[in-house]
């Protein structure tokens, strides 16, 4: 690897892929949701569930946009903090700030 860069270019690196223990509160979660997801299609006549799978369409969206513009956000603070520590020789772990 040459860069943390070229890693991150190259898909090498990847936020978005977790594990998740089984009996986590994310797998208990998701476990939920697809019981209630399940529950809620077997309600839902065809038209119902056309319109639920659109509604799901444009949730899928929104969480998409989001997530990418957290990630850009966080980026982009990441390389302010990083400018700071080059621009005034502070020390990275913060010690000045601590009174001893």
């Amino acid at each position: 690897m040459r860069s943390v860069l070229d890693a991150l270019y190259s898909g090498n690196i990847k936020f978005d892929s977790r594990f998740y223990e089984p009996g986590s509160p994310f797998s208990q979660a998701a476990k939920l949701k697809a019981r209630n997801l399940e529950d809620l299609m077997a309600r839902l006549d065809d038209s119902g569930k056309e319109v639920f799978e659109k509604y799901r369409d444009a949730q899928s969206d929104i969480e998409e946009i989001t997530r990418y513009d957290t990630y850009a956000d966080a980026v982009k603070f990441g390389i302010l903090l990083m400018a700071e520590v080059f621009m005034t020789g502070g020390d990275v772990t913060g010690a000045d700030y601590i009174e001893l």
